[in-house]
């Protein structure tokens, strides 16, 4: 996906400066930028339109963080390269920031390494599961305390993120790759862009090819005082720079050519505490062509994020002039769903009619590969894509035999994936950004000698990151059983031909971690074709190599205490102390889910006592009562009462948005219930029988504020003629690429005009902005649930709860749509996540909230399965205390997208008493769910029975503690009359609050 659309948004966190970016970018240059195409002097090209990535501030008054020194170090050995990268940022805003930073790495780079400094010295990174990592970072953020966290997004995508960068302050940051060297004219190719974005204070690169030979190695670009020195590892390259400032584009590099003897390079060492080895051998590929096709499926990916694919229409070009004769295509557009099939005749020479309709093509939405209608007969499938699939199951689900070739056209992209799709149906790679039009051609023309089987008696778990020969030579890696091993390396040619080669391994452990970190990215790479198939083992290659994986993360942290709380292995100087506080945590911990069943149990059995009671419905009296009602709800206190519990309130809101650190929720200790549960449930089934009719609401009329953004686009959207809307749509989206609220907005209107297909393909940009970001997944999900596609949610969701399942939010949104999309058995399961589960404490009160929809859903099941001849929902796994639904009158729920942050629920009833955190029972009996402070929400009102008349509903947007300079919050808000019963009815409304104390009306419900 290109840099401009995905990888630096508004939406997300502040982005380290564009300086550390462009190094940071550096990264995916050293040895790995596109191999450079010879020219006529027989010399390396230079690269052909790099450029460092431009990155603007949230918040037009914050400063960019400097970057006040670069190292940049490379160790070269044969074909392999290591980097390490240290970044010196400086903060000079006057408020503390968290820093967050993606960056694509190119085909063969894995990152193997990071490091933060804490306390003034550099300390390594921990292997985690990805969730989990994500959890622990936010977690610690929250107290105030330095974690760093590196993870890997989409197909070779990273991101970084740190915090604290202080206040007029610096961190460092340490990241290290392994890599293996593109080839070119029989030499590996290292380059390392030296233009940044702005000034580097001190800049320092230093690369040392160990065992070369000066007269083999060729400087082919560098600044004019850089020179090639024979050292005592071999041949080496030193430079130094202040205040740095390169020139950009092609004369900003440094370039290395490194040439071989031809003998198969063989890397051996230890890792995960086993031996491992890595080796390239050179083979002389003979090519053939290809059977000229008759039919050829076009896979078009035009989603919003794949414009760069705009590039590999000369390859296309190219390709169709080569064949010789007449072909028929069957154009497959894909974005958000795939386009209906269209088919075009094309000629040697005739590709422009269909080049002017890919052309036409405009980039919008998400890619969803899901389902493919490739025609049974086509012969071979060429596939334009990037391979980062970001809607649906995320997978590309092509179930056809013809080959696949694979042609990318952008600079970050899923190759891995796509180098495996292409290997199991006989196809090819082609990246249109390392070749030629003519080049890519031939790619897809041709093809020969493929690896067949990898054999060994002394060796085990062999893999190859491709089974083609590819730029003349083999690549193979594995565990070794022997200090000595043959590896038989068996293949076949188009032509029917077979051979078998033999790498034999006799080498000393000299290497460190390299060749198992190199064992680990290919048979990742190879698992991450079905990620959620293998995610067990993945993690475990990860968490055993120190390397970053489609499911794993690194993650350093500053507490001893964090590391036990975690269980991460524990840095040296922290061991001992870590070994200590896990063993008392483990205690601690031994009975910490029964204990919060209990707590729920006695919870619940307050709630039913409030529901069970009767509350008045006429106006309060003028007379302040004497007494109070208490609850587990809470209580209807005097007017000096609840001014006093508001001022509390608010005090404590201060305090908590002022800096004080929020407490981990600490579960009830259990006491003694007073029913036996047989008793218990003969109760609740007597009281059930009286349960549905308690609630029923009399013809009540809910009507939704209308939120209209004043945002200047929408005008000109609105007025805009039907047919004309999508072109109004697309001029005006040049101006908010990375605006997830302009993209919320035009999809709404497209729903009001109804034209919802295309209202779902504009919504789906929001899946591209930014990969794996939660945030905007979520806001993505809503939107399709209010827009009733629960079809299109559930994998959103789904995805979500993978991403973030330490958060309830991902597994009650998830149960929701599951039960609006007719899967109540799913739906109760997921809830019972989110009540059975203690939570952090900024969690207050979902448990409740979720408790009362699993009841709810599992009651309409039941309902609908006798007059259905259904089977029962199986409720085995709900402890039979909770089991009871409880119907209400008028629900109201609401959420945010935003995490740290408060937003209060007013609710106003027909006698003027308003319901919120300081007033959380009123006199009729509506309850109002403890204050969601530090979280997403949800905050609940509930009513049993309603009194006619006028219920007002309002937002207020009190404040957040996010450490970016963030913009507004989307608010969700879900209004349901007759919760509980077979005539509820749900309607949904979004709205954006962006300053603190703001207040809007959301909702009126008059009930008659």
């Amino acid at each position: 996906m290109p840099n401009g659309f995905h990888g630096f948004t508004a939406l997300t966190a502040i982005r380290l400066l564009q300086a550390a970016i462009a190094v940071c970018f550096s990264l995916q240059a050293l040895a790995l930028s596109p191999i450079p195409q010879p020219v006529s002097s027989g010399k390396f090209a230079p690269p052909p339109d790099w450029r460092p990535p431009v990155v603007a501030l949230n918040n037009a008054s914050g400063q960019p963080i400097e970057l006040r020194a670069a190292s940049v170090e490379v160790d070269l050995f044969g074909d392999q390269a290591q980097t390490r990268v240290e970044l010196r940022l400086f903060n000079p805003n006057p408020r503390v920031l968290e820093g967050e930073l993606q960056f694509p790495l190119q085909e063969g780079q894995v990152v193997t390494g990071f490091a933060l400094d804490v306390n003034g010295r550099l300390r390594d990174a921990a292997a985690v599961p990805k969730a989990k990592g994500q959890e622990i970072f936010e977690d610690i953020r929250r107290r105030r305390v330095d974690p760093g966290l590196l993870e890997a997004t989409a197909g070779n995508q990273y991101k970084l993120r740190v915090y604290p960068i202080p206040a007029q302050g610096e961190r460092r940051v340490v990241i290290t790759i392994n890599e293996t060297l593109p080839r070119q004219q029989g030499a590996g190719v290292l380059r390392v862009p030296l233009a940044f974005a702005s000034v580097v204070g001190q800049l320092q690169v230093s690369v040392r090819a160990h065992s070369a030979a000066r007269q083999d190695v060729q400087l082919i670009q560098a600044p004019a005082d850089a020179q090639l020195t024979s050292g005592i590892a071999g041949t080496e390259l030193h430079l130094q720079k202040s205040q740095w400032l390169a020139p950009q584009g092609p004369t900003g590099w440094l370039q290395i050519a490194v040439r071989h003897s031809g003998k198969p390079q063989v890397m051996v060492g230890e890792s995960g505490g086993k031996p491992f080895f890595a080796a390239q051998m050179d083979f002389r590929d003979e090519l053939v062509r290809r059977p000229t096709p008759s039919h050829v499926a076009l896979v078009w990916d035009a989603s919003a994020s794949a414009a760069a694919q705009a590039r590999v229409l000369p390859v296309l070009e190219a390709y169709f002039r080569k064949l010789d004769k007449t072909i028929k295509v069957s154009l497959l557009v894909v974005r958000n769903k795939p386009e209906p099939v269209r088919t075009f005749t094309v000629a040697p020479g005739g590709f422009g009619n269909l080049a002017d309709a890919l052309r036409s093509e405009p980039f919008d939405g998400a890619s969803n590969f899901d389902h493919l209608p490739i025609p049974a007969d086509a012969d071979i499938t060429l596939m334009v894509t990037d391979g980062l699939m970001t809607d649906g199951k995320k997978s590309i689900n092509y179930l056809h035999t013809a080959p696949v070739m694979a042609i990318n056209g952008a600079a970050a992209a899923d190759t891995a994936r796509l180098t495996r799709l292409a290997d199991r149906t006989g196809g090819a790679l082609v990246d249109a950004t390392l070749l030629t039009a003519e080049g890519g051609a031939q790619a897809m023309l041709l093809h020969g000698w493929r690896i067949e089987r990898l054999g060994s008696l002394s060796a085990q778990q062999l893999v190859t990151p491709t089974t083609r020969v590819q730029q003349g030579r083999i690549a193979v890696a594995g565990q070794l059983q022997d200090t000595q091993a043959r590896v038989d390396i068996a293949l076949v040619h188009p032509d029917g031909r077979k051979r078998t080669l033999a790498l034999n391994i006799n080498t000393k452990a000299s290497t460190g971690r390299w060749p198992g970190q190199q064992w680990a990215q290919w048979r990742s790479a190879e698992l991450a074709e079905n990620a959620a198939l293998h995610s067990s083992e993945l993690q475990r290659i990860a968490a055993a190599h120190g390397i970053v994986g489609p499911n794993s993360s690194l993650i350093v942290l500053e507490l001893a205490s964090d590391y036990a709380r975690y269980n991460l292995p524990a840095p040296p100087e922290l061991a001992d102390e870590v070994a200590r506080i896990s063993q008392q945590m483990m205690a601690q911990a031994t009975h910490t889910r029964q204990a919060h069943i209990e707590a729920m149990a006695r919870q619940f059995d307050n709630r039913q006592r409030w529901w069970d009671k009767d509350f008045p419905k006429d106006a309060p009296k003028r007379v302040e009562p004497k007494g109070e009602v208490h609850g587990a709800i809470g209580a209807a206190t005097s007017t000096a009462a609840t001014a006093r519990l508001r001022e509390q309130s608010d005090a404590r809101k201060g305090q908590v948005f002022a800096g004080a650190p929020l407490a981990m929720a600490a579960p009830a200790p259990a006491a003694p219930v007073t029913a036996a549960p047989a008793a218990r449930m003969a109760e609740a089934e007597n009281r059930q029988a009286k349960t549905t009719s308690s609630a029923m609401v009399p013809s009540p009329t809910i009507a939704l504020q209308a939120w209209v953004p004043d945002a200047p686009y929408m005008k000109r959207l609105q007025e805009a003629d039907k047919a004309q809307l999508y072109h109004v749509y697309l001029d005006e989206r040049a101006a908010y690429l990375s605006s997830s609220s302009f993209y919320m907005d035009a999809a709404g209107v497209f729903f009001n005009r109804g034209l919802p297909e295309l209202g779902l393909r504009v919504l789906s940009n929001l899946a591209e902005m930014n990969l794996e970001n939660r945030q905007l997944l979520r806001l993505y999900a809503y939107r399709l649930v209010q827009a009733k596609r629960n079809d299109l949610a559930i994998p959103v969701f789904e995805r979500i709860s993978e991403l973030a399942p330490n958060e309830p939010q991902s597994w009650r949104d998830l149960g929701l749509a599951l039960a609006d999309n007719g899967e109540p058995q799913r739906a109760v399961n997921a809830l019972w996540e989110v009540v059975s589960r203690p939570w952090n404490g900024r969690f207050a009160g979902i448990n409740m909230i979720a408790l009362a929809e699993l009841n709810a859903i599992a009651a309409q099941a039941a309902a609908a399965g006798q007059t259905a001849d259904m089977a029962p929902l199986d409720m085995s796994r709900i402890d039979t205390r909770l089991r009871r639904n409880l119907p209400l009158a008028l629900r109201v729920v609401m959420a945010w997208d935003s995490d740290d942050t408060d937003i209060d629920m007013w609710v106003t009833d027909p006698n003027g008493e308003r319901a919120s955190y300081a007033n959380r029972l009123t006199r009729q009996g509506g309850a109002m769910s403890p204050d969601a402070t530090g979280g997403y929400g949800p905050e609940e009102f509930s009513l049993k029975t309603a009194k006619a008349g006028k219920y007002a509903v309002q937002a207020q947007f009190y404040g957040h503690r996010q450490q970016v300079l963030s913009g507004g919050t989307t608010v969700m808000v879900r209004v349901t009359t007759g919760f509980g019963t077979p005539q509820a009815r749900d309607e949904w409304t979004t709205l954006r609050l962006a300053n603190g104390q703001e207040t809007v009306r959301v909702a009126e419900v008059e009930v008659r």
